[in-house]
């Protein structure tokens, strides 16, 4: 595929030119209305890069088709014939590191840092092309971004959720129609600890086995009738994006599994600084799903949790009319009195989520965002209700907390509410479970440094008993 970046080298080849450093790869971009759209080389990765891509071309009303890779979409856009550069938006997708190890369960995937969870894996590369300029926008399934980004990145917008809800997929040929018809011993297949955890309290007469890898890979496991897999436990969000929801047989949600954080929304992250990028994304954003999701993430930051952490939540909410605030029946109103900071032109785009009007008659590449004055912004009210769980990985202990609705006014008092339940959850026994967690995760790095020195020493061993190759030569000293 012929990159559509147009200083985008090829690593490979013997004539290559040099890649222009970060500010003139900036401004070169800020001369046009072209942007880069980052993803993991998958194929549900790019299936959602492409439905944000259609999305944004929907919205900046873009003359152009989907398809990557189209000649219209190459180089520099022209003029449509009204004085004014059309939005083109592009997908370029690579590796990553999460991606390449396909054998290492998830919840011993070992962080690049003690500062960093596991989950890092899948965006950190990522996010070094997002900050050298090469990229964009990052488009992510928000369940497998961490929840502290990197210094100079955050999120600029999430689209509309899908379904959040876990999905069983039983093997092709096999009768079953849930969980409690598979006979005793049935293995069932995932690749996710907060699953396991909470489905063997559930289900104790079944067996969980890890299994990685796309979509088709699993399903090609799963339906080898020499395999031992019965079951998968799969999210229905991502079946439906690459259109396997025939396979679903039942939907798994609470109180027998709650799902994961952010799980069936995608979340576009940028520059904090790129002006340009957020005035694109303006009207992209759904709110109630920010809010909702920024909740679960609040929660999730307090407790220290990774994707490979058993945290399951369930969230709602539901919009307010102002004149509702006479009468908040069963719904707390803990913020009322709290002055949130106000918000600069430099504060995080999710901060101006819900609160910024988009007009019908106002056109979304309108400037909202400027170095000289806020976006207009307007009031709004929610009822938010968010509960969690937390599960030890073998099902023995398992921590549920479900506070009454609270009332919130932004998506900082939506985050807040979220960081509030996690210190509830840790009051009642969530913090041992987590600790028991990170003990282990950590003896296993430990052992896998001593295996990693023990290979190393033996190693040079060898080479000293082999000898050492001078020339075309070697001495054999042994």
């Amino acid at each position: 595929m012929t990159s559509s970046c147009p200083w985008h080298t090829n690593p490979t080849a013997v004539n290559r030119r040099p890649v222009p450093d970060r500010e003139l790869i900036l401004a070169m971009k800020a001369q046009a209305n072209t942007f880069v759209l980052g993803t993991r080389k998958s194929n549900l990765a790019l299936i959602q890069t492409g439905h944000v891509a259609d999305d944004l071309r929907s919205l900046h009303n873009s003359p152009f088709p989907s398809q990557e890779g189209n000649e219209e979409e190459e180089g520099t856009p022209k003029d449509n014939g009204n004085g004014v550069i059309p939005y083109t938006f592009s997908i370029e997708s690579m590796t990553t590191v999460g991606d390449r190890n396909q054998t290492t369960p998830l919840h011993l995937l070992s962080p690049y840092s003690s500062t960093q969870p596991a989950k890092s894996l899948w965006t950190d590369e990522l996010e070094a092309r997002l900050m050298n300029g090469h990229f964009d926008m990052l488009i992510h399934s928000l369940k497998d971004v961490p929840t502290v980004l990197k210094d100079g990145c955050e999120i600029g917008c999430m689209v509309k959720r899908h379904d959040p809800r876990d999905a069983l997929v039983i093997k092709d040929g096999l009768p079953y129609k849930s969980l409690d018809e598979l006979p005793d011993g049935s293995v069932v297949g995932t690749g996710s600890v907060r699953r396991v955890a909470q489905l063997k309290r559930a289900y104790p007469n079944l067996k969980f086995e890890d299994m990685r890898g796309n979509l088709n890979t699993r399903f090609s496991k799963l339906d080898n009738p020499e395999s031992p897999f019965s079951a998968l436990i799969l999210a229905m969000s991502g079946l439906s994006r690459l259109g396997m929801a025939h396979r679903v047989v039942s939907a798994l949600e609470a109180p027998v599994l709650m799902h994961a954080v952010g799980q069936g929304a995608l979340a576009v992250e940028i520059r904090s600084d790129d002006i340009r990028t957020r005035n694109c994304l303006r009207g992209l954003g759904h709110w109630p799903t920010e809010w909702t999701c920024g909740a679960e993430r609040g929660c999730l930051r307090v407790l220290e949790g990774g994707c490979s952490v058993p945290v399951g939540v369930e969230s709602e909410i539901v919009e307010l009319d102002e004149n509702d605030l006479e009468n908040l029946d069963g719904i707390e109103d803990p913020y009322k009195d709290e002055d949130e900071i106000p918000l600069k032109q430099d504060s995080p785009m999710l901060h101006f989520s819900g609160l910024i009007d988009i007009k019908p008659t106002t056109r979304p590449s309108t400037p909202t965002f400027s170095k000289n004055a806020l976006p207009p912004l307007r009031k709004r009210f929610a009822k938010l209700t968010l509960s969690a769980c937390v599960t030890a990985t073998d099902g023995s202990k398992h921590v549920l907390y479900e506070p009454k609705s609270v009332l919130v006014r932004s998506y900082r008092q939506a985050e807040k509410f979220g960081e509030d339940v996690a210190r509830q959850l840790r009051k009642m026994g969530a913090s041992e479970i987590l600790d028991e967690i990170n003990r282990v995760r950590k003896e296993r790095e430990r052992q896998d440094l001593e295996r990693a020195i023990q290979r190393s020493k033996a190693l040079e061993e060898e080479k000293e008993k082999m000898g050492r190759v001078e020339g075309e030569k070697a001495e054999v000293i042994a």
